[in-house]
């Protein structure tokens, strides 16, 4: 999931075209399986933070394609969004856009910790939203510095990987 900002004191044209114009808040997605016990137990992510992504994904239908917009009328928390995540541990480091033109323009941020997110949840972006296999590959390092924050371990290398920019994309980001 990517969260993007722009520099306030640039246009969006501007920020495009400069080294740190925009700021990406990154993080993965860790599938989980969230089971009931009895009716209100639940293991994995709390129900609070799932009933979130539910808010969430009731809006994907809403998006058939890349030029899709849909009008969130219900209050959605990025911080519910992200739970528990530790955001003080994170990889920094100076790139590109994921979308061409595939400006130089961005300050990553991409946090050790992975949000968790219910199966069936998940399963309903791809499904509803029509992107499947939608990466853009590994790019090469080229001179970059990556700086690693010293309050976490990163993450480990069991957890199940989902970007959704795309779709995420479309309905957090408001110009």
């Amino acid at each position: 999931m990517h969260i993007v900002s722009k520099r306030k004191d640039l246009t969006l044209d501007e920020a495009v075209k400069t080294h740190d114009g925009l700021a990406v808040l990154g993080f993965f997605i860790e599938v989980t399986v969230i089971r009931m016990w009895g009716s209100t137990g639940t293991t994995g992510s709390s129900s609070s933070e799932m009933d979130t992504w539910k808010k969430l994904t009731h809006y994907l239908s809403s998006i058939t394609n890349i030029s899709s917009k849909a009008e969130v009328t219900e209050e959605i928390s990025i911080d519910d969004l992200l739970g528990s995540v530790n955001r003080n541990a994170f990889y920094r480091y100076n790139g590109s856009l994921t979308t061409p033109q595939c400006n130089e323009a961005v300050v990553w941020t991409v946090f050790k910790e992975s949000v968790k997110v219910d199966k069936n949840l998940m399963m309903m972006f791809p499904a509803q939203a029509g992107y499947q296999k939608v990466f853009r590959p590994t790019q090469p390092l080229h001179s970059r510095k990556i700086y690693s924050s010293s309050s976490a371990p990163g993450a480990e290398a069991s957890i199940i990987v989902l970007l959704l920019s795309p779709c995420l994309g479309a309905l957090l980001y408001n110009p």
